[in-house]
């Protein structure tokens, strides 16, 4: 019998860069420091030793609980390292939501902060609890610190499981996602590659944090792989700490999804074609990014963000534009090393310019869902990821997503995709952010409701404003019938819309 293939992923991100050359940049509210990729090899074997000498083992689980650091780095590679699977979990949720994510997971280990920590302990029982406070306290520095400075990584396979990431949660309750080591190495060569171009001299800053699956390609393996550094900042977005970072940091990568893009428009301060001089690659992806925003950008800025399409299950972007060929309203043609096509209600290949659902397959597909077996036979069918997404594809070969499945409208008997409607509302003078659902109007049928948030003025002259942009760019079956102004857009901590949390908040009562 042949030997068989090894690869353990955490070696080869590691294995790329000088030693002296800086890795990670912590840009936080009270602290600065820098990491070399020397500095960054160290920690990661003192982890993974520390993990093996409390008693987790090969494949084991380690949730990992923490805002965006060094530390985060370190625990994550270094649970791989030993072979066990990091498990990444949303680090804003309340300290009394995490006992359920030990449970699922069956974690044997938690790498955290004393707050969460202090929540687990009665709760969970067995797991072992790692953890990390300011200025290099807690009970992950005392335990690394007196480990050796490397060690040989566990000799897995491509295929063995290497990490799980969570679902965002759009449509309910997120689902663990399991990943193999070989995910990451094919989205390196493939994104990474072909719409990246990450040099050695880059430097990347992600406003997605590293639990979630765009954060972690864009602030860990991308630019580690290729020898370049990251911008790390544990606070949650906010536009001005965006555009102090971009204007100190200079990021030559800088991502973000189109609710982040919005706000930096909104807020951005004089002088701003400076903060963002040096970006070489401004990158969208999480939800479709309106036309409005992407023609804003570069008429202000100069500047083409590159739209794309990636999910949690595919573990980063497989439709994107490219680099000066960017078609606002689209998302481009497929990345190199997946293939992609939209299908009709049989499973087979729909004509180009037909509306279908949209499928991906390719070596970064995830192995499925931790104990969903329904969902999972639904999603994963054979080589294919099914998304979940309605798209066309047009005659040169460009995907347009017209919405998720379940959100498809039948208005009059004719489907609806509500970013034909959005874009439309979007385009109106003092429209922030606009949002178009189905609810049951007086008749008991299906009528379009637009959601919309204002930047200011009188809401009925703004009504009429939707209204006659509507009467003019849309046939009468896609026009709203009702308009509802509210403070914001439900959003998930990822940027993107809950559309069946706002359907339930705009739902007529009950005669």
């Amino acid at each position: 019998m042949d030997e068989a293939p090894t690869l353990n992923v955490a070696a080869e991100i590691l294995r790329h860069g000088d030693d002296a050359s800086v890795a990670l940049r912590l840009r936080s509210e009270t602290e600065r420091s820098d990491v070399s990729r020397g500095e960054l090899r160290r920690r990661v074997c003192q982890v993974a030793t520390a993990l093996r000498q409390s008693g987790v083992q090969e494949e084991q689980r380690v949730l990992v609980v923490l805002p965006d650091s060094p530390e985060y780095v370190y625990a994550f590679l270094g649970a791989i390292w030993a072979g066990a699977v990091p498990v990444l979990v949303n680090a804003f949720l309340r300290p009394g939501d995490y006992p359920s994510f030990v449970r699922e997971t069956r974690a044997r280990a938690v790498i955290t902060t004393a707050a969460v920590a202090e929540a687990l302990a009665p709760a969970t029982g067995p797991p072992v609890l790692l953890t990390v406070g300011p200025a290099r306290s807690g009970s992950l520095w005392r335990a690394i610190d007196e480990q050796p400075p490397s060690c040989a990584p566990l000799p897995t396979h491509p295929d063995d499981p290497a990490f799980w990431l969570y679902s965002s949660g759009t449509t309910g309750r997120p689902k663990g996602v399991v990943h193999r080591h070989r995910s990451i190495l094919h989205a390196v060569e493939s994104y990474g590659r072909h719409v990246l171009d990450v040099r050695a001299d880059d430097v990347a800053y992600a406003t997605s944090k590293l639990f979630f699956a765009y954060g972690l390609g864009a602030s860990l393996y991308f630019p580690l792989t290729a020898g370049a550094s990251v911008v790390l900042s544990p606070e949650p977005f906010s536009p001005a700490r965006t555009w102090k970072l971009l204007a100190e940091e200079r990021p030559s990568l800088f991502f973000a999804v189109p609710s982040v893009y919005r706000a930096l428009l909104d807020h951005a301060p004089v002088g701003t074609p400076e903060a963002v001089s040096r970006v070489r690659r401004l990158l969208s992806a999480g939800e479709a990014l309106p036309e409005t925003i992407s023609r804003e950008w570069k008429e202000r800025f100069g500047q083409e963000i590159i739209d794309g399409l990636g999910s949690t299950e595919a573990l980063h972007v497989f439709l994107s534009n490219r680099p000066g060929e960017c078609a606002p309203g689209t998302l481009g043609r497929p990345v190199p090393g997946y293939e992609v096509q939209v299908v009709d209600e049989d499973g087979a290949p729909a004509a180009r310019g037909e509306i279908g659902a949209l499928r991906v397959r390719g070596d970064s597909i995830a192995a499925g869902y931790w104990q969903r077996s329904e969902a999972t036979r639904r999603a994963f069918q054979g080589e294919w990821f099914v998304t979940g997404d309605q798209a066309v594809e047009s005659a040169d070969g460009r995907f347009r997503v017209l919405g998720r499945t379940d959100d498809m409208l039948k208005v009059s008997g004719q489907w609806v995709s509500p970013l034909d409607v959005e874009n439309v509302v979007a385009g109106v003078d003092a429209v922030r952010e606009c949002a178009v659902v189905g609810a049951a109007g007086d008749s008991g049928l299906i009528e379009l409701v637009a959601c919309v948030v204002a930047t200011a003025g009188d809401v009925e002259r703004l009504r009429e404003r939707i209204d006659r942009a509507c009467a003019e760019a849309l046939p009468r079956f896609k026009r709203p019938k009702r308009i509802v102004v509210l403070d914001a857009l439900p959003r998930t901590a990822t940027g993107k819309l809950q559309r069946f949390v706002l359907r339930d908040a705009i739902r007529r009562p009950t005669p």
